[in-house]
């Protein structure tokens, strides 16, 4: 017997099921809700009147594709932190670690080196200077994106 998930419809004269398209998939209650918040604060901004919320609201709650959410929002600008802010926001959060993994082991080789041929000028400050700066420069970039993606829409 097949592992295929549609096998059992090999014998049935059923065709296999195929994946609908992006826009047909059906939507959860948390994607509702994410399309609710946008348009209030899309009203926040001034981009809609209250007559147009509620008609919006009221078929966020309908929609049953997220295709139809995705039309409510058609006509408004682009949210802060659209999908490629979040992506990079993952991927530099899971960069960062590595990062300050490098910076210590580099760094504490270097000063362990110096420490042990007990030159008396700090040589490894060379090193030590700049990616000092690189990996402050990459938390604060990390903290500044997170904020910037919590804050959601901004008024133009």
């Amino acid at each position: 017997m097949s592992r295929h998930p549609a096998s059992w419809l090999a014998g049935t004269g059923w065709p296999a099921p195929r994946r609908p398209p992006h826009d047909a998939v059906r939507a959860s209650d948390a994607e509702r809700e994410h399309t609710v918040r946008a348009l209030r604060s899309h009203y926040a901004a001034g981009r809609l009147d209250r007559e147009e919320l509620e008609r919006r609201i009221e078929h966020a709650y309908r929609a049953v594709s997220r295709g139809k959410l995705r039309l409510l929002l058609a006509d408004l600008p682009p949210a802060h932190g659209g999908p490629l802010a979040r992506r990079l926001y993952r991927f530099q959060r899971e960069l960062l670690p590595y990062h300050a993994g490098a910076f210590l082991s580099i760094n504490g080789t270097l000063t362990a080196i110096w420490v042990a041929t007990g030159e008396g000028r700090f040589w490894p400050a060379g090193v030590l200077a700049p990616t000092t700066v690189l990996i402050v420069g990459h938390a604060y970039a990390s903290r500044w994106l997170r904020s910037r993606l919590r804050r959601g829409p901004q008024p133009d």
